[in-house]
């Protein structure tokens, strides 16, 4: 009776033991394909960034650069934030094979500002991301933010003039209902 206790108590212990294996096993698998797949999807949004880089840098002899961004409208572009050989913060829309625009970040309002602004008037969102970018052939900071609603969540993009900071146009997106 006790040998076979014993033999049960094993054979259950061995099963438990390959089952956790196994798990072991396919969860490795599963994060390295997983990791090997989002590599593979941002592969081009990340050449993209860096191509700007190099674009940005070449192009008009940065001495660093502190971010890059993408921005889609009714085209997509690049804005590098840097600093130029002058030492000059700047910011610069890169587009196409030849479109450049190039502003100095002191001749615009600031992030931070537009930070401000935008919670200033609605305290209750949400901020998801600021981001330099062009609506039309204004130069802007957008807005990404959501707000909790009654019945759900609405998210929306308001743009700031870069020059000035004035809102000039607010996209509401459909409710996600919860």
């Amino acid at each position: 009776m006790v040998e076979r206790i014993k033999n049960e108590r094993e054979t259950k212990s061995r099963w438990v033991g390959k089952t956790l294996l196994a798990t072991v096993a396919l969860l490795a698998v599963v994060a390295l394909f997983g990791a090997r797949f989002y590599q593979t999807v941002q592969a081009p949004y990340w050449n993209t960034l860096d191509r700007a880089e190099a674009e940005a840098i070449e192009r008009l002899d940065l001495q660093s650069v502190d971010a890059v961004e993408r921005f889609v409208s009714d085209r997509p572009y690049s804005v590098v934030t840097g600093v130029d050989a002058s030492g000059t913060p700047i910011l610069v829309w890169l587009w196409g094979e030849d479109g450049v625009h190039i502003e100095r970040q002191d001749a615009g309002v600031s992030r931070a500002d537009v930070k401000a602004a935008a919670l200033a008037e609605r305290p209750e969102m949400q901020l998801l991301r600021i981001a330099p970018g062009k609506l039309g052939e204004t130069y802007v900071w957008e807005v990404f933010y959501s707000v909790r609603e009654s019945n759900g969540t609405r998210k929306y993009y308001d743009y700031y003039r870069f020059a000035d900071g004035e809102k000039i146009e607010t996209y509401r997106l459909a409710l996600e209902r919860e």
